[in-house]
């Protein structure tokens, strides 16, 4: 790659803002002068010869495994609040040995610093050993919360040389807000109106009926999931989970009719994306893939725009964008891809509400950086689980035995607390008048204490009238409302605590 190569401008589509990347910093380290603003480490140093093309370059050479080297540089904060940014560089590596533990290494870093003390190190993919010239890249969303961000290059707990050259930071394109405002969205809830539970493994008729009958749920998030075995990464794999859902979705639509239930459609998995344990889905890059999922919420649309029984689309279950690379004719990050999604919907169905979840994960914070798309009736959902160490206690073999309310990893823990977590989504309904869905939220049976947070995040849910979901109807046995709270003991017998919290709130259903 010459040094003088530079970023050619991409012609987006007219919703993008702005049209092309926008570059707020550069630097080629072609001369003593352009390491000036850098703090450098004890092993670094300027080579005016050993960059790419024989240009300068930077040089970290550590002699010992527990040797650290590292330079920053403040970025300017004011402009990348509440964007996504992408930090890229060209590295070259010889002999880096191994770190002791995974996230030291070569440092390609951005760190994000908050008001509260909290800090955020997205980092480049580590390679040890040898290897020529390659471009690593870093993606990051940058919180209005901000305090500051610095670039950070260097080597950090472990030995070997390592050569750094054309730095660049880029402000990524964005969905845009009209400057009047959102049009033809759904009005704010004064009350929460529905209230009911995700889709698990038992809805047949009678399972309906009870929800009618004795939880007086009003609302079913319905599940379109990858079962063992099925293979979702490809366009046939994905098309054949999704009408085999669509095919269970239209069996259980005349008991959701007869029992006066609205049915959430979920888009539980995505075309080519990774699930973790928690089946949150980090999405594939493959513009074909992006299409497919745009395409296939255009065909569902079709099919039910004129369904009753359908209350909304769940663009995808907790998307992660972790390892985006922006490429100007590649990919879509997710706040541009959801916008995709949603007018492809609104080609064919101009009125089913459309939901839409941050990054990352669905979880509250994600509203810090999530920019609303200018698509009519969308409503914006979150899930919480907070505090994970609580709510997941004795799930996938994480510890147990910790109590709610109380000091859970060196925070007090109660309704306060929890209303804290969700200041982002309050701040951003506020601030763009939108609806907010709670798509899932749900605490283990054995947790100590586990009716009190479930009275506490809804009773926080009602009090700014949000509709939700709870997770999940006779699903998992963890979460199963209707099993008590001795892990071992998994007979469903109904009636628990952490029921008659739930009914309690679901009885205010009309």
């Amino acid at each position: 790659m010459m040094k003088s190569l530079i970023l050619a401008l991409f012609c987006g589509a007219a919703m993008l803002l702005p049209a092309a990347e926008e570059v707020v910093y550069r630097n080629d380290f072609n001369s003593p002068a352009s390491t000036g603003e850098w703090n450098f480490g004890p092993n670094m140093r300027f080579d005016a010869k050993g960059g790419i093309d024989n240009s300068g370059c930077i040089v970290v050479t550590n002699a010992k495994e527990e040797d650290s080297s590292l330079a920053g540089i403040p970025l300017d904060v004011e402009k990348l609040r509440g964007r996504a940014i992408m930090a890229e560089g060209w590295m070259k590596a010889e002999n880096v040995t191994r770190p002791k533990l995974s996230y030291l290494g070569p440092k390609l870093m951005l760190g994000i610093a908050y008001n509260d003390g909290r800090k955020d190190h997205p980092d480049q993919e580590k390679v040890i050993g040898s290897y020529d010239w390659r471009k690593f890249t870093v993606f990051a969303r940058i919180p209005h919360s901000a305090k500051s961000v610095d670039l950070c290059i260097g080597l950090q707990g472990c030995a070997g040389k390592i050569s750094i050259d054309n730095l660049k930071v880029v402000l990524l394109p964005a969905p845009a807000i009209p400057k009047n405002g959102l049009k033809q969205q759904l009005p704010v809830q004064k009350e929460t109106k529905f209230r009911g539970v995700m889709s698990g493994s038992d809805l047949s008729p009678a399972a309906f009926r009870e929800l009618n009958e004795v939880w007086n749920a009003n609302l079913i998030r319905f599940q379109l999931s990858r079962r063992r075995n099925e293979d979702h990464t490809t366009e046939e794999g994905f098309s054949k989970i999704i009408a085999r859902g669509l095919s269970e979705l239209d069996a259980i639509l005349p008991a959701a009719r007869a029992n006066g239930i609205k049915i959430l459609i979920d888009m539980h998995v995505g075309p080519g994306t990774s699930l973790n344990e928690l089946l949150s889905n980090k999405l594939s890059w493959e513009p074909a893939m992006q299409q497919l999922l745009a395409d296939i919420w255009r065909e569902i649309a079709e099919k039910y725009k004129d369904e009753p029984a359908i209350w909304g689309y769940d663009l995808l279950n907790e998307p992660r964008e972790e390892n985006y690379i922006y490429t100007p004719d590649g990919g879509l990050d997710w706040n541009r891809l959801a916008e995709k999604i949603a007018k492809a919907i609104r080609e064919v169905d101009p009125d089913t509400p459309i939901i839409i979840e941050p990054a990352q994960w669905g979880g509250a914070a994600g509203f810090e950086n999530l920019i609303p798309v200018d698509v009519p009736n969308v409503i914006y959902s979150f899930h919480i689980y907070s505090p994970g160490e609580f709510t997941h206690q004795g799930v996938h073999n994480r510890p147990a035995g910790i109590v709610y309310p109380g000091m859970i990893a060196g925070k007090m823990w109660n309704k306060a607390m929890l209303e804290k977590e969700m200041a982002p989504v309050i701040e951003f309904q506020k601030k763009y008048r939108v609806p907010i869905y709670v798509g899932e939220f749900g605490v283990a049976r054995w947790a100590p204490g586990a009716e009190q947070w479930l009275d506490d995040v809804i009773s926080i849910f009602e009090e700014h009238g949000w509709d939700w979901t709870y997770h999940a109807f006779r699903e998992y046995d963890g979460w199963d409302a209707e099993i008590g709270p001795v892990k071992s003991d998994t007979r469903r017998i109904g009636d628990t605590p952490r029921r008659r919290v739930l009914l309690k709130y679901m009885k205010r259903n009309q």
